[in-house]
């Protein structure tokens, strides 16, 4: 059996993962423009699409985290050369997207209820009922574009995602800005313009996947669009059932943030504000190990195809190295540019003294978030979904969630509590997922 050597190992790693860094950082950037606009527009609308965001977020990203199940599966019949299995296997994803498209749709326009329940500030709530209604639109695209980008990624064909990410955001800033601010004769819809803008952003990205699917020297191939197939519900099943724990996890994750950022809103508008700028650039950042993540999946997912366990451990741990050194530079960054970073947010003296306190605790937990999703993203390629389910439920709510609560409300710390909270979480995440993917790996195979 013919081992990968170290060397190829990170080569090959930076190769899918860097297109997929950018691709993230593209898409957070959409999100660090909408905040920024937002911010021009004064602090209560800044205030309404901190929070609409996030529950945005917490919703989608659990869509997501089912069908983040697509690339481990597709990059493990790719590295068994069972490429005849994928176009079948696609197309019944392609139908539980659908499915979980229109569903999230719903579940978007019921989530007002939510504002009352954490004491959002009343001039907020309308603003960012309206923006989470504008976003709507855009789940059902959204949904069929995921699936057709983790296709390509499960095939370890990364760049096409980078291109339709910059597409996106190349729109979403003219689009906002006419929108949110009433030009070319349009009337001025703030939040809402936001939300309209970013859903005419994903039609337009699931429209260039779908030629992408056509056109792509590689993808085509594969012929995943060549005939209509009915759906098969006992493998729709199968496939929900594999990415369900995935789902949970993520909405575990961002579940906890989008909680934290509720809490935070019933201290102070200028609070939410200073969380939402601390919180947006640690996102930012976060995309570098995400995309990180992301590549070491599919590396360990074609390792297991090619049933090389000494191949699967070596990408795994070698990418979590990369994520480790990643991660302690841009906490330094982080540290020693705090008020620059805040002045590209705001001018807003109170606003910025809360949020340069805050990018110091996110400094910290770059390191933990980091190591967490990297060996989460291991566990994904060797299939263990249900840990990473368990793990971040007990980290997250147990551990973190509960410090949060009671460091910011018993304490009294305030929003620093909070972030002190999301240390614990993260650092217990990044310890269990490490043991795990030891102990999974650490025998002569994959069990």
């Amino acid at each position: 059996m013919e081992t990968m050597p170290s060397k190829r190992h990170i080569t090959q790693t930076i190769k899918l993962s860097l297109p997929l860094i950018i691709s993230q950082i593209a898409v957070v950037a959409m999100t660090f423009v909408d905040t920024v606009m937002a911010g021009r527009l004064g602090s209560v609308t800044l205030a309404a699409v901190a929070v609409g965001s996030s529950l945005w977020a917490t919703a989608i990203l659990f869509l997501f985290g089912i069908l983040m199940a697509i690339p481990p599966v597709i990059s493990e019949m790719h590295g068994a050369e069972k490429h005849h299995k994928i176009a079948p296997f696609f197309r019944q994803a392609l139908w539980l997207a659908f499915i979980l498209g229109v569903i999230f749709t719903g579940v978007l326009l019921l989530l007002e209820p939510l504002f009352q329940l954490f004491n959002t500030q009343a001039e907020v709530i309308p603003e960012a009922t309206g923006y989470l209604r504008a976003l709507a639109w855009g789940v059902l695209p959204l949904s069929l574009f995921v699936t057709f980008r983790y296709l390509a990624d499960g095939l370890s064909i990364t760049k096409t995602t980078m291109y339709v990410s910059f597409l996106g955001l190349a729109l979403n800033i003219p689009l906002n800005y006419i929108l949110m601010f009433g030009k070319l004769g349009l009337p001025a819809l703030g939040a809402r313009g936001c939300g309209y803008a970013t859903a005419i952003v994903l039609m337009v990205q699931m429209l260039s996947y779908i030629v992408i699917v056509f056109k792509h020297k590689i993808i085509r191939r594969y012929e995943v669009l060549k005939h209509f197939e009915r759906p098969d519900w006992t493998e729709i099943i199968r496939f929900f059932k594999l990415g369900f724990p995935i789902g949970v996890s993520m909405f575990a994750e961002v579940g906890f943030f989008s909680v934290i950022t509720l809490l935070a809103s019933s201290l102070a508008t200028e609070t939410v504000a200073a969380h939402q700028i601390a919180l947006n650039f640690s996102s930012l950042l976060f995309m570098v190990p995400l995309g990180l993540s992301m590549g070491i999946t599919i590396r360990v997912g074609n390792a297991v195809g090619r049933a090389n366990p000494i191949d699967i451990k070596n990408a795994g741990f070698i990418g979590i190295g990369m994520v480790l050194f990643t991660q302690l530079f841009s906490g330094t960054i982080t540290i020693l540019f705090a008020s620059l970073i805040v002045s590209l947010y705001t001018n807003d003296v109170a606003v910025g003294a809360i949020a340069v306190s805050l990018l110091f605790y996110a400094a910290v937990f770059q390191l933990s978030d980091g190591i967490q999703v990297a060996s989460a993203g291991a566990l994904r390629g060797i299939k263990d979904m249900n840990f990473i389910m368990f793990s971040n439920i007990f980290s997250f709510w147990l551990l973190g969630f509960v410090a949060s609560w009671y460091l910011c409300f018993e304490l009294d710390m305030g929003a620093e509590g909070l972030w002190i909270g999301i240390i614990v979480g993260l650092t217990a995440a990044a310890i269990l997922n490490t043991s795990r993917f030891y102990l999974k790996t650490k025998a002569t195979s994959i069990s």
